[in-house]
């Protein structure tokens, strides 16, 4: 196990310095006025540095790698399924139930099925976590999403 994490690692290291070498043969321009290479520069040296944090983590503590491993274990077959069905849906009623309570929603039942937390914690994550989508990609990037039937 341990191997094949460090091989994944070095692996998506090698691909991180590929992808961020060839964005800036393409043009990474500057954040207010961003180059065609910007977007693909940041996806890869964000990959690089998990890998790397993979690389590190797998070979100081191996013992660490196994209780992750047990965690990554208890998120079954039906779970998943369910998690990907919610998706599904998520996409299918966005446009009718409108961005911020079809997210509430999506993200609620995320949580639930992984995280085994008190409801009012869930509900309050789902509340940050959905503001904090509404205030990146409305606010700040100025993207129009769908408001759904109570057009807020």
């Amino acid at each position: 196990m341990l191997k094949g994490n460090r091989l994944t690692a070095l692996f998506f290291i090698l691909f991180s310095l590929f992808v961020c070498q060839q964005s800036t043969v393409i043009g990474l321009g500057t954040l207010r006025h961003p180059g065609p290479g910007l977007l693909a520069f940041g996806a890869g040296a964000s990959v690089g540095v998990l890998a790397l944090v993979l690389l590190i983590r797998s070979m100081i503590s191996p013992e660490g790698q196994a209780e992750a491993a047990d965690r990554g274990r208890t998120l079954r077959k039906g779970r998943f399924l369910l998690i990907c069905l919610s998706l599904f849906i998520y996409t299918a009623v966005v446009n009718r139930l409108g961005f911020l309570l079809s997210t509430f929603a999506f993200v609620l039942f995320i949580l639930r099925m992984i995280e085994t937390e008190r409801w009012w914690r869930t509900v309050i994550k789902s509340i940050l976590i959905t503001i904090g989508n509404y205030l990146i990609f409305v606010v700040w990037l100025g993207l129009s999403l769908p408001k759904g039937f109570l057009d807020w």
